[in-house]
């Protein structure tokens, strides 16, 4: 198991809808490759499955896998609440 930063994010609005879900991630030490939110989601879901996080400020938010909290769609990653909205995963720039 691995530890990754995420550090910028593909996305797409599903139909009829007015938000956005992602849909790969660039990490900060793989620049060549970019992996699906998919991809992610199984790792975080295996217990010895990589871990990533994003950084913005000096202040680290670890990702997690939950519901969409607008569609409940199930695959939805995003970062683990805290005071600050610029650690965000749809607050990194896009690819």
């Amino acid at each position: 198991m691995a530890t990754y930063q995420i550090t910028k994010v593909r996305t797409e609005r599903p139909l009829n809808a007015a938000h956005e879900h992602i849909t790969d991630v660039e990490l900060s030490n793989r620049t060549d490759q970019r992996f699906s939110r998919q991809t992610i989601v199984n790792d975080l879901r295996n217990p010895s499955g990589d871990r990533f996080y994003t950084n913005a400020g000096g202040v680290r938010a670890d990702v997690i896998v939950m519901g969409c909290p607008h569609c409940g769609y199930g695959d939805y990653i995003t970062t683990a609440p805290d005071w600050t909205t610029a650690n965000n995963l749809l607050s990194l720039p896009r690819f």
